[in-house]
């Protein structure tokens, strides 16, 4: 998903400054779903966004402090983050990549259906996932002289053991929440 719907959906959820949203990519939240940028880029992304009417703001005097602009989703604004929702979901290669997250965190725009569908999507293709990866094939490597084979093996394997727990776990978080959502 774009940087620009990203903070649209934020601006969508509720009024905040440029600061806020930079607060929030800096939280732990924020950091889970990989979204590093930098405060600069928050403003000309909002700006852009004022620019194409999808965001407008208001003027918060602050008493000795700098003054805020506090950004509200405009109608158009809500309007392009729902399309921006609406459009079909395939799930990326990497089961870690964030575009899934992004998309359940401003799960809030879809309706509940379309809601159990995004997990549904994302569960089915996991599965599969999980199933090739469990087959994986374990060839032997022409390692350069002084590799130690043994070891990399070891190794190797060890981060297989990391990504298909790893896998696994989400494959259960999205079993559980599936669950809730149609419960």
């Amino acid at each position: 998903m774009k940087f620009e719907h990203v903070l649209l959906g934020f601006v969508a959820m509720r009024p905040c400054t440029g600061y806020d949203l930079k607060r929030w990519l800096d939280s732990e939240m924020g950091r889970m779903i990989r979204l590093r940028t930098q405060q600069s880029q928050i403003y000309r992304t909002l700006n852009r966004m004022c620019a194409d009417g999808w965001i407008d703001y208001t003027v918060e005097r602050n008493e000795g402090r700098p003054d805020a602009k506090v950004y509200r989703v405009t109608a158009a604004g809500e309007e392009v983050l729902r399309n921006r929702l609406a459009e079909p979901y395939t799930p990326s290669p990497d089961f870690g990549d964030p575009e899934f997250m992004i998309r359940y965190t401003f799960a809030i725009f879809l309706s509940p259906d379309e809601q159990r569908h995004l997990v549904r999507t994302e569960l089915e293709a996991r599965r599969a996932q999980a199933q090739r990866f469990r087959g994986r094939e374990i060839r032997d490597e022409p390692w350069l002289p002084g590799v130690d084979r043994a070891r990399m093996v070891r190794i190797l394997d060890h981060v297989h053991d990391y990504k298909s727990r790893t896998l696994d776990a989400h494959v259960r978080w999205l079993e559980e929440t599936l669950a809730e959502l149609t419960g």
